[in-house]
């Protein structure tokens, strides 16, 4: 994954963070599908060290306005998660809120269009995986699934397919 990442990114600074933030999300992945739950003690750590990282690829890149889009995303999608988690108290967890933050922005250092289609895409692919699931009758319709790996997923899919507008 980590030389996928660096072969479409380059040998741009923000690879450092597309790159920490990756091998972080192996581990938030795996975590919440075996115990349901993405740990404080990793996703809110994620928060100054993506901040620093990618605030030192846009010094280096002179592009200060591609790091204020990257905090804003992280912000609004933290908190457009955080409305669905209240809105619905069962349904999110507060772990994917935290996620939302650092995965936002990533997202947002590549754009606006990205953290709208990352967005989307994180409840499409548990939504299909739910569907598969149904079919195969290895669920109902009460079964829970994690929505972290799907957003971990979506997430990158997303900087692969479009690394930087």
């Amino acid at each position: 994954m980590l030389g996928t990442i660096a072969g479409t990114v380059g040998p741009r600074p923000e690879l450092i963070a597309f790159a920490w933030l990756a091998v972080l999300c192996i581990a938030l992945a795996t975590i919440d599908l075996i115990v349901y739950r993405l740990p404080d003690q990793l996703t809110l750590p994620a928060y100054p060290v993506i901040a620093a990282l990618l605030a030192g690829a846009a010094l280096l890149n002179s592009e200060p306005d591609r790091f204020l889009r990257a905090v804003l995303a992280g912000i609004a999608l933290a908190a457009g998660y955080l409305v669905l988690a209240l809105i619905r108290p069962g349904d999110l967890g507060l772990g994917d809120v935290k996620l939302a933050g650092p995965l936002g922005m990533v997202l947002g250092w590549a754009g606006w269009q990205s953290v709208l289609l990352g967005t989307a895409l994180s409840f499409v692919l548990c939504g299909l995986a739910g569907a598969v699931l149904l079919a195969v009758r290895r669920a109902d319709a009460r079964t829970a699934l994690p929505l972290g790996p799907f957003m971990v997923c979506a997430t990158f899919v997303v900087l692969l397919v479009t690394p930087g507008q």
